[in-house]
């Protein structure tokens, strides 16, 4: 019996495959030996931002290229937009807005001249109108005639952004959006991204932020070594890996307190702090037994538990080894 495929943006409809934005069916993509992506499947429902997160080297920007036809895949199947990626490639990246991380602009010329060239390229109707909305949409309309090389990064990045709209997509790829940029720069970019999804945009992206992908993600996909380990909303996967669990000791107490409870049946990790131990517990795991066998090793002056956020789930399905 074939396991489901996970499908990002909720699956409660009928025929929901015909309709999703991009459906990635058991997907490898291998160079020499290594898999960067190893038997991965995935599906995005229109209109909802989808966040790709994990460790560097876990596939995320090799998803996103094989997404976009610039990868063919070693095995299995995508298909963007109704169409099979692998035999429309080049039809599809008219449909499709990318943002890469390395923001590609020409530097010596104006942002305007950027966008009128990009306009020619994709054969934009009514080209200046249309430039004129994207730079009012990522708010450089005042700067349309500066030179380029005198931006900020998040300048360049919104001005990327804003070509990578130019042609009008229904779908937006965003490979590290607010890579490089400020925290003022970062919120305005959050708030575009926002905005596309209000317009009934699908935006898929990838972060190294992972509250950027709370706070702007209907569902994110954690991936590591190339596998998808995890896809669910922010709120969900907070509940799968069960409750946190901080005891407070002495130091010395808390590394004898590591060595005793990493094993511990119900417990997924666990890792030194400054307070004493941080445990991140299963969802069937007693937190009351933990406690109990803490105590056995060591004095414990408090405890306390608490649902994981993001940041700490996503340590707990990928970070492996001995605590830091």
């Amino acid at each position: 019996m074939t396991a489901a495929r996970p499908v990002v943006g909720g699956a409660d409809s009928v025929g929901f495959e015909s309709a999703a934005a991009i459906d990635v069916v058991d997907v490898t993509c291998s160079f020499g030996r290594v898999p960067a992506l190893d038997d991965l499947s995935l599906r995005v429902r229109p209109g909802t931002v989808v966040g790709v997160v994990g460790p560097n080297g876990a596939g995320k920007t090799t998803l996103i290229d094989v997404i976009c036809g610039l990868l063919r895949p070693s095995r299995g199947t995508v298909r963007v937009l109704g169409e099979d990626v692998g035999l429309r490639a080049a039809a599809l990246r008219a449909r499709i807005g990318v943002l890469p991380q390395e923001t590609a602009l020409y530097d010596e010329v104006t942002a305007l001249q950027n966008l009128r060239f990009a306009a020619a390229l994709y054969s934009v109707p009514h080209a200046n109108a249309r430039i004129a909305e994207v730079l009012e949409l990522v708010g450089l309309s005042a700067r349309a005639r500066d030179v380029v090389r005198g931006f900020s990064g998040g300048m360049q990045r919104r001005l990327a952004i804003a070509r990578a709209l130019l042609h009008d997509p229904p779908l937006l790829i965003l490979d590290e959006p607010t890579l490089g940029v400020d925290v003022e720069a970062r919120h305005q970019i959050w708030a575009h991204i926002r905005s596309l999804r209000a317009g009934g945009r699908t935006v898929v992206l990838t972060t190294n932020y992972l509250d950027e992908a709370e706070a702007l993600c209907d569902r994110v996909a954690i991936l590591r070594a190339g596998k998808l380990v995890a896809e669910d909303t922010p709120a969900a996967l907070g509940a799968r890996t069960g409750r946190c669990l901080e005891l407070e000791c002495w130091e010395e107490g808390a590394t004898k307190l590591w060595e005793a409870l990493r094993d511990h049946r119900g417990v997924l990790r666990a890792e030194i702090v400054d307070f004493g131990l941080r445990v991140y517990l299963a969802v069937d795991a007693s937190p009351e037994d933990v406690v109990r066998e803490a105590r056995r090793v060591c004095p414990v002056d408090g405890f306390r538990t608490r649902s994981p956020d993001l940041v700490e789930v996503f340590r707990s399905l990928t970070v492996e080894g001995p605590p830091t």
